[in-house]
């Protein structure tokens, strides 16, 4: 393990916030503070979902697949921050709850996964250039598609 510097523990700080930004964001449907999270040209793998080119196309599945749900939280936990100058690799673990509307009133569904990012420092602050969800298990139907578990 490399020696940690403040200027480490700071980077560490900075990309926590923008990890739990994203995780906020997505259960207040709040999509314009997506923009302090992705860069413009990022790239999302969501595993069973597919693969988004493109902040507008990253923002705009995630709006589609959450306008499915009732309310919804999304939980970060075990954060594991790499930086390596104006790079860093971080991974965390992820537990999403999302409640049924419609029809679906009462009913839940929650995932578990793991989020694995490259993030760049760019002149606005750390965002992530490339996001990959890795699904560990899906339960509870809310009539919308679960992430599967290869």
């Amino acid at each position: 393990m490399s020696d940690v510097t403040l200027d480490v523990l700071l980077d560490e700080a900075r990309i926590t916030r923008v990890l739990s930004l994203y995780a906020a964001s997505l259960d207040a449907h709040d999509w314009p503070a997506l923009d302090q999270v992705f860069t413009e040209d990022a790239v999302a793998d969501f595993q069973g979902i597919g693969r988004y080119d493109g902040r507008a196309a990253i923002v705009e599945l995630i709006r589609s697949v959450l306008s499915q749900a009732g309310a919804t939280q999304h939980l970060l936990g075990n954060l594991r921050i790499f930086v390596n100058g104006d790079q860093a690799h971080a991974k965390s673990y992820l537990q999403a709850i999302h409640a049924g509307k419609g029809s679906f009133v009462g009913s839940k569904m929650t995932v578990w996964g793991e989020y694995r990012d490259k993030l760049e420092r760019t002149a606005s602050g750390w965002r992530i250039v490339y996001r990959e969800l890795a699904g560990i298990h899906a339960e509870g139907d809310i009539g919308m598609a679960t992430i599967s578990s290869k």
